[in-house]
């Protein structure tokens, strides 16, 4: 009961305004513990106004009263959401061993398991169509080989991740930005009910918290925190991946990072990295080697699909990487209307996808 107790104290300090992971920690070492806070003086908290701030204590405080503490029971009874702190055995290993770990998870889906590789996988949120193939390619054979994808739930590279992790049938953490009762990106809808179903959703923010540019930064210290390597798939020169590798270089992580078409925005940042120090990675061994995992190589048996003179056509058209329509049109000298039967056929044999914007790219596992 008492260790229960604790769990309360830790869930109504850790969702104070302003208190932060860091801020708890400090707490809860002076004065011993998170209920030793809720029992705390006013005076003496009051002393720490110069380093907590005013308003937080203020908080603390106010927030001090049985309607909070009912709350808090709604949340820890509630079916729809788990909270994990670091008094719980599921809380992530890793994570455990940085040095502002968030106190409290509030989790959804499936456990987190910890005894299993993990690589989190981060990049640009408006990726080419190389890179949303390569995010779901490399996530897809991580996966399959038994490593654990984490990325961050957002559009672009994030959401393909996840995507070829669960197509894999593999295991998958997302890490939101706000509360975990908060679908964000709102077009990623389905991908959360795929997530709910059979992967983990997690975050360091309480229900209702809203998806406020400032949590971004501290939710990416997650994504690096829980894994041993980060690898970095198309990012710009001011991406938001690009903190999430300085995050994993002040934790003592790996960075890996795919390269990109020199004359591309979305691989400045990816190919400055490369510079820096990054490990290069042009296929899934690479990490692999590097978490000493061997990967078996499967002959994929492409005499089952046939392709006839047009569709090969197109097929090898595609060879160097995506294509617009109109530039299928001129390669392959075809007009409009036979190219889009050619190219609907192709997707039907699987063997092509398209990419929004009328851009076409074969399909990595055709």
């Amino acid at each position: 009961m008492e260790q229960v107790d604790e769990k309360f104290f830790w869930v109504w300090l850790s969702g104070i305004p302003g208190i932060g992971a860091r801020k708890f920690h400090a707490l809860t070492k002076y004065f011993g513990g998170a209920h030793k806070v809720w029992q705390a003086p006013k005076e003496k908290l009051t002393q720490l106004s110069p380093y907590l701030g005013s308003n937080v204590v203020y908080e603390i405080i106010n927030q001090r009263d049985n309607k909070t503490l009912d709350g808090i029971s709604r949340m820890l009874n509630s079916s729809s959401f788990r909270i994990i702190t670091l008094l719980d055995d599921e809380y992530p290993d890793l994570l455990k061993q940085i040095y502002d770990p968030p106190p409290v998870l509030y989790g959804k889906g499936c456990p987190i398991i910890n005894h299993k590789p993990a690589i989190s996988i981060v990049g640009s949120r408006r990726p080419t169509g190389y890179g949303r193939q390569m995010a779901e390619k490399l996530a897809y054979e991580l996966a399959e080989a038994g490593v654990t994808i984490v990325s961050g739930l957002a559009r672009g590279v994030d959401a393909m991740a996840h995507y070829g992790a669960l197509k894999a049938k593999g295991t998958t953490v997302g890490v939101l930005g706000c509360g975990i009762d908060r679908v964000y990106p709102p077009e990623n809808k389905k991908l959360f009910s795929s997530m709910e179903e059979k992967g983990t959703i997690i975050t360091e923010y309480p229900p209702g918290s809203a998806p406020v540019a400032g949590n971004f930064p501290a939710r990416n210290r997650i994504i690096s925190g829980m894994t041993s390597g980060v690898l970095v798939i198309e990012a710009g020169e001011r991406s938001g991946a690009l903190i999430t590798v300085d995050f994993a270089l002040e934790q003592g992580r790996d960075v890996y990072a795919l390269p990109g078409n020199i004359n591309v925005a979305q691989s400045a940042g990816t190919n400055k990295i490369l510079k820096e120090g990054a490990k290069l990675v042009t296929e899934v061994q690479d990490i692999l080697e590097e978490l000493g995992i061997q990967k078996k190589k499967l002959k994929k048996d492409t005499a089952s699909v046939q392709l006839d003179f047009f569709e090969t056509q197109v097929y090898n058209a595609l060879q160097e990487g995506e294509r617009h329509l109109e530039e299928l049109s001129k390669e392959t000298k075809m007009d409009i209307n036979k190219l889009n039967a050619v190219l609907t056929m192709l997707e039907v044999k699987g063997i092509v996808k398209q990419m929004p914007g009328k851009i076409f790219i074969r399909n990595w596992d055709a």
